[in-house]
């Protein structure tokens, strides 16, 4: 009997130790809850306090609707939280979150607590190129037949040319935007060419050919095959009989966007119309060993340049050979070097259009200009730099 009470005793003294660690327990756990809680709500009302105050500069003044929108997105998913726009003086608005809780009874504290935010943020707007380098290129029909819309033409290009200029300024980078201008008339001439160790001027054939016939294939295998390798057939220009011109030469890329401008203006008209050559000179402006032989320096992130090629003409090639380049697949081989290629035809016919669509691929790269405003849109877009609006925020 003695033994059976002093058992009894013993559990109801644990009973009464366990009781005595449980009270503790529980208040820490629910501490630990409201902390958690309250951390939470802090950061919420922080976050829609710096949001709706950045939005409250950007837009200029205070809206209350817009404020309480930013409330109800940052407000924590926990029953019995109230958001609340406490105080604001213009963009210097305070939000918070009250919770009201059985866990803030259990820890002997309030009934509820509140946590809130004070934010006054000034939102400055810049704009900043994001998009990748660029290396442009522009071939460019100078025949006879340019002649009543040269003046015309070289007005739209340095319009464009001023537009390239401002957002290679946004860039802050001074080798952004690379430009390239290839006139072509009866062939295409260059000046000076590094690759050629020869100062003087010279028609160059882009083609290749063996006993005087022409052989697309082995053009379009070639085309990134520099003189060195394989020599370029030169003549220089003769004013009694249509070769290419000795006043409108191949320009190099350059960043020097000046230079691109007095290219520009000394186009001069003369000539056939062989584009075909101007496009093969365009893409070796384009290809990694012409590129050395030009001596083009390397852009900054040479796997993310954006390579385009815009070419303009306003009449058709002679024979077959634009053709046979496309059916030798010139313009794939284009498209394995990343390159975009676009087309202007400038009031061209429906065979011509239909060509520069078999070699673009995508419609999207074919317009057809029926006068010089068309040329004036076209251009306008197509000598851009697509860039955002980046917003910097700073304190106020």
């Amino acid at each position: 009997m003695h033994f059976n009470q002093s058992i009894v005793k013993h559990h109801g003294s644990v009973a009464i130790s366990y009781l005595a660690m449980l009270i503790p327990m529980v208040i820490a756990a629910a501490s630990t809850i409201v902390i958690g809680y309250q951390v939470q709500l802090s950061n919420r009302a922080m976050q829609a306090a710096d949001a709706a105050s950045i939005a409250c500069e950007f837009k200029g003044e205070y809206d209350q609707a817009l404020t309480q929108s930013y409330l109800d997105y940052y407000q924590p998913k926990i029953d019995k939280v109230r958001g609340q726009i406490r105080t604001n003086s213009g963009c210097n608005m305070s939000l918070g979150y009250s919770l009201s809780t059985i866990f803030t009874s259990l820890t002997l504290s309030d009934t509820s607590f509140v946590v809130s935010s004070t934010a006054n943020e000034k939102a400055y707007v810049t704009e900043d190129v994001v998009s990748d380098p660029l290396e442009l290129v522009i071939v460019l029909d100078i025949s006879t037949s340019m002649y009543g819309a040269i003046n015309d033409l070289k007005a739209i290009l340095k319009r464009g040319i001023v537009s390239l200029k401002e957002q290679q300024n946004n860039a802050q980078s001074e080798d952004h935007i690379k430009v390239s201008i290839i006139p072509f008339s009866t062939g295409v001439s260059v000046n000076n060419a590094p690759w050629l160790n020869d100062a003087r001027t010279f028609c160059v054939d882009g083609t290749t050919e063996s006993e005087d016939k022409f052989y697309a294939a082995r053009t379009v295998a070639n085309l990134d095959i520099t003189h060195d390798q394989i020599s370029v057939k030169l003549s220089q220009p003769n004013k009694w009989r249509e070769s290419c011109s000795a006043a409108s030469f191949t320009l190099p890329l350059t960043a020097d966007l000046d230079q691109v401008t007095n290219t520009v203006d000394s186009l001069r008209t003369e000539g056939g119309t062989a584009s075909y050559q101007g496009l093969i000179w365009g893409l070796r402006q384009l290809t990694p060993n012409w590129q050395k032989a030009w001596e083009v320096g390397p852009n900054r992130n040479v796997d993310k340049v954006e390579r385009k090629l815009v070419l303009m003409t306003d009449g058709n090639d002679y024979g077959r050979y634009f053709d046979d380049l496309i059916n030798a697949g010139l313009c794939d081989r284009a498209k394995d070097y990343g390159i975009a290629l676009n087309f202007v035809g400038f009031g061209v016919n429906g065979s011509r259009l239909e060509q520069f669509t078999r070699c673009a691929v995508d419609p999207k790269g074919v317009f057809s200009a029926s006068d010089t405003q068309d040329l004036d849109h076209y251009f306008s877009q197509l000598l851009s730099v697509q860039y955002d609006t980046k917003l910097n925020f700073g304190n106020n």
